[in-house]
């Protein structure tokens, strides 16, 4: 069995100005300090084997107190990076609206076959995330692993896990902070824990 901890990082300033960053390395407020802190204080006394993050400060910073306490070296994938918004990296959807309405449509026609100007489709997206689980689950067999990246990949793993596919990922609410556990036997997967934040 492997069981996976899937932690989205805290806050940060660009999440507070309601500014899309996919790559964009932006760093956690005081308000994503405080959960870092508060998640290190929650999982310490968890068995953690592995913990994956993505090159950025936000998730580096959300988990490095947990790391230090638990003695596990992090490794970094960038294929568990959310969705490259290209273009429009930076701007809230309300800047979008305004300044590329054209864009707004061929999202709504489009939906999530939609590619952002010079970026990734949600389509985009899963098929890499869905390749590096894969990856995880398959080299690190009865383990528990411990995954701190963003709110789009998690919920691409959550969706590929229960159906293979991303159908299901809208229907997942994915807070800052939050924490997200799934235990796989066999290949089928159940949820524990979901979005959890009252740590």
């Amino acid at each position: 069995m492997i069981k996976l901890i899937l932690v989205r990082h805290g806050k940060t300033t660009c999440n507070e100005k309601g500014a899309l960053s996919g790559l964009t390395d932006s760093v956690l407020s005081e308000t994503g300090k405080l959960q870092s802190q508060k998640i290190a204080d929650y999982l310490k006394y968890t068995n953690i084997d592995k913990i994956y993050t993505t090159p950025f400060k936000r998730t580096k910073e959300t988990i490095e107190k947990l790391a230090e306490t638990k003695n596990i070296k992090v490794e970094e994938s960038s294929q568990l990076n959310e969705i490259n918004f290209g273009d429009f990296e930076g701007l809230s959807f309300k800047d979008i609206e305004k300044n590329h309405p054209e864009e707004v449509q061929k999202m709504i026609k489009d939906g999530d076959k939609y590619k952002y100007p010079n970026g990734e489709s949600l389509e985009d997206t899963f098929v890499r995330v869905k390749k590096e689980i894969d990856n995880i689950i398959n080299n690190n067999e009865n383990s528990t692993i411990l995954i701190c990246s963003h709110g789009g990949t998690i919920r691409n793993i959550i969706s590929y896990l229960l159906s293979g596919d991303y159908k299901y990922h809208w229907n997942f609410k994915i807070d800052n902070g939050s924490i997200t556990e799934i235990e796989i036997n066999n290949n089928f997967a159940v949820i524990n824990k979901l979005n959890y934040t009252k740590y």
